[in-house]
């Protein structure tokens, strides 16, 4: 949508397109490297998490919880920031916000773990399912496990 705003001519009498290109021009930028921050970041958590839970025995499910999102969120942080404003802003601020963000996510999680535990305890008596991947092979690039 953003290309397509750009694309067409300005009406007649707008004064402020360069307000309308600053705004959506990095539009395309900021979605591609959220999509690959985000690709990049759900396999990395996704794969501790798993591994994490095997190494616990399913048990300390606090430490696997956080644990996955620290290295998660700061693979998303560490491919997003960069690709989506490095050039853009000084690069001070792009680190500045990076890490800022990282923590906020990471105590999110943290405060989060009590409501974490009550669904994964429901899901559990609900389901009857409690999953271990032991035998799973993780990779990006094929649909076979």
């Amino acid at each position: 949508m953003s290309w397509a705003v750009l694309a067409f001519p300005p009406a007649a009498g707008w004064p402020h397109q360069d307000a309308f290109e600053t705004v959506f021009g990095s539009t395309p930028r900021i979605v591609a490297a959220s999509l690959v921050a985000y690709f990049c970041g759900e396999f990395c958590n996704s794969y501790v998490l798993a591994k994490m839970k095997l190494w616990t025995s399913g048990r300390l499910l606090w430490t696997r919880t956080i644990g996955s999102t620290i290295v998660g969120e700061g693979v998303d942080s560490l491919i997003f920031y960069p690709l989506a404003f490095l050039g853009v802003w000084e690069t001070s601020l792009v680190l500045q916000v990076l890490a800022s963000n990282y923590l906020l996510k990471v105590l999110w999680e943290a405060v989060n773990t009590p409501l974490t535990y009550r669904v994964v305890n429901f899901l559990k008596r609900a389901e009857h399912e409690d999953y271990f991947d032991r035998h799973t092979r993780f990779t990006p690039f094929t649909l076979e496990t």
